[in-house]
């Protein structure tokens, strides 16, 4: 029997992460002239509503040895599909040079900062802050994680840790909180295959790992995942949605 969706559930939304590489000789301010402008196709974007946001997001940290990327590119989507802004909008930022102008944007794209990795997320669960603006909170903690057992009842584990996300959101110590599954592309060889992130505004909102609450967190988290990698990222740009202020 067909099962009925819940419409308590909140609509299902997509995150779209693209790794960057600045080029040899190349510093991250080369490619901030670029993502400006891809910022400004995004608002377009979002003020129509075909996406939620867009951001850079610019690595400060890894737990990873080997540089594989310098910064990552954010968007997230209602659908999981990449749909930018109308031709009327585009003519509006552009004039009537669209397809050139657009042509030299990804031409500079590739050569200021390749593409090295590409990864689609279901974005699982979200708790954000009142009032969460990345501005307000520059950094964002992500932990890439793997199952300890691929048999697991994975969808009651994160249940926990949503609960427990979500009161960190409410007391303050946390500006947000998610949990995403990868989509594509996913495989054992990948290492990993979900994400919590936590934006804050500074690490010092991670202190007290022995305190008992933290504690529980983390060893509900261990029972079930294994943080494969952890990055933070710092907020260099972003997108808003109309009526949010900076």
């Amino acid at each position: 029997m067909a099962q009925t969706p819940d419409p308590s559930a909140p609509p299902k939304t997509y995150t779209y992460l693209i790794y960057h590489k600045l080029a040899p000789g190349l510093t991250l301010q080369d490619a901030l002239a670029v993502e400006r402008e891809w910022k400004v196709i995004n608002q377009a974007a979002v003020d129509e509503g075909t996406l939620i946001g867009w951001h850079m997001m610019v690595k400060q940290m890894s737990s990873n040895v080997n540089p594989e990327y310098d910064y990552v590119s954010c968007i997230v989507s209602p659908v999981m599909a990449l749909r930018g802004a109308s031709p009327a909008a585009m003519t509006k930022i552009y004039g009537d040079s669209v397809q050139t102008r657009m042509a030299n944007l990804q031409k500079r794209d590739r050569q200021v900062a390749p593409v090295v990795k590409f990864e689609v997320w279901e974005n699982l669960d979200v708790q954000l802050g009142t009032g969460f603006v990345p501005g307000k909170t520059p950094l964002v903690v992500v932990d890439f994680m793997k199952l300890r057992d691929p048999q697991t009842d994975w969808p009651k584990a994160m249940a926990g840790l949503k609960t427990m996300g979500a009161a960190q959101v409410a007391g303050g110590q946390l500006a947000g909180w998610g949990f995403s599954g990868l989509i594509v592309p996913n495989g054992t060889e990948k290492g990993y295959s979900f994400a919590m992130f936590r934006p804050v505004g500074n690490l010092n909102a991670l202190a007290g790992v022995a305190e008992p609450k933290n504690l529980d967190e983390q060893k509900q988290r261990a029972k079930m995942f294994e943080t494969v990698r952890q990055e933070v990222f710092r907020f260099e740009m972003f997108t808003l949605r109309p009526g949010v202020g900076k």
